[in-house]
């Protein structure tokens, strides 16, 4: 793995050193010697973001790559944003939708890659994140997804924490932990996806939490061991800082599915902290009223 303080300076300057136009390095089919790889960026006001998001996958270098961009009719120049970009794009489109999940349904309907994954409109890829997971899952026929670390980043791109997944088992993580891997960091053979059902359209935060327990039904997966392969931004506007409730609760809903479980281990991992305060509270009170009656 490389050291958080390396990997700081890799991402700067990667994204400071990206062209405004990445000649030669474009979303258009140019090698169809390798495995055409469909990447679907779904976007609504990130303005702010998606020029970086853009850039950091046009610039992967892939020699095979549709690139496709699904904006929500976005009201902060982000159709003016890619706009800039759309020689590069295999398709785009600025339009009103239901949101997240139905903007990547989109794209997928539109994509034709032997492999598929989207990154949203404020995270970014690292450098030869692609070529990475493309080449492991081509030497390893019997797994449909592969999957690596995650940087959590801040608005100017600051590391705040890294998840490198080193040892973790994907079951593990998704059963016991009630968690998954970020999906920027992951990749998925078509087929596997195909079968798995894709994404459920009635899911806005936990979809990927969904459709994960249901690939892994369908195909092996591989870890790529400690490699860290985007960055996945925190900021005020995302949807995982403001709806952290909403994802909790909808968690749990789609947890009830495979288990049965009305009050599971989620509810648990994401309220637990609440009553441990709580009785901490009830706790400091009681002794303050001890030490008063004395």
């Amino acid at each position: 793995m490389i050291p958080e303080t390396d990997l700081q300076n890799t991402i700067q300057d990667f994204l400071s050193r990206l062209d405004p136009e990445p000649e030669g390095r474009t979303g258009i089919r140019r090698n169809a010697s390798v495995p055409l790889v469909s990447v679907i960026t779904p976007s609504y006001n990130q303005g702010r973001f998606i020029e970086r998001t853009i850039r950091s996958v046009l610039n992967q270098g892939w020699p095979n790559l549709e690139y496709i961009v699904v904006d929500g009719a976005s009201a902060d120049g982000t159709p003016e944003i890619v706009r800039r970009y759309e020689r590069y794009l295999s398709w785009w489109v600025s339009e009103p939708d239901r949101g997240q999940t139905d903007a990547i349904i989109k794209g997928l309907a539109r994509a034709t890659g032997d492999y598929v994954t989207w990154v949203c409109s404020d995270d970014v890829l690292f450098p030869g994140s692609l070529e990475k997971m493309v080449t492991t899952l081509e030497a390893h026929p019997e797994g449909g997804i592969v999957y690596g670390g995650v940087a959590f980043i801040d608005e100017e791109d600051r590391i705040l924490k890294v998840h490198s997944y080193p040892d973790m088992d994907l079951a593990k993580l998704l059963y016991e932990r009630h968690s998954t891997v970020a999906q920027p960091s992951s990749l998925i053979r078509r087929r596997t996806l195909e079968a798995a059902g894709g994404l459920d359209r009635s899911l806005s935060y936990c979809m990927d939490y969904d459709l994960w327990i249901r690939l892994l039904r369908q195909a092996g997966c591989v870890n790529l061991g400690g490699t860290v392969l985007s960055g996945y931004r925190l900021h005020t506007r995302s949807k995982t800082v403001g709806s952290y409730r909403n994802m909790a609760l909808e968690k749990i809903a789609v947890n009830r599915r495979y288990t049965g479980d009305r009050f599971n281990r989620v509810i648990w991992a994401h309220y637990g902290y609440i009553v441990e305060d709580f009785f901490r509270n009830v706790k400091r009170k009681w002794r303050g009223a001890g030490d008063a009656v004395e």
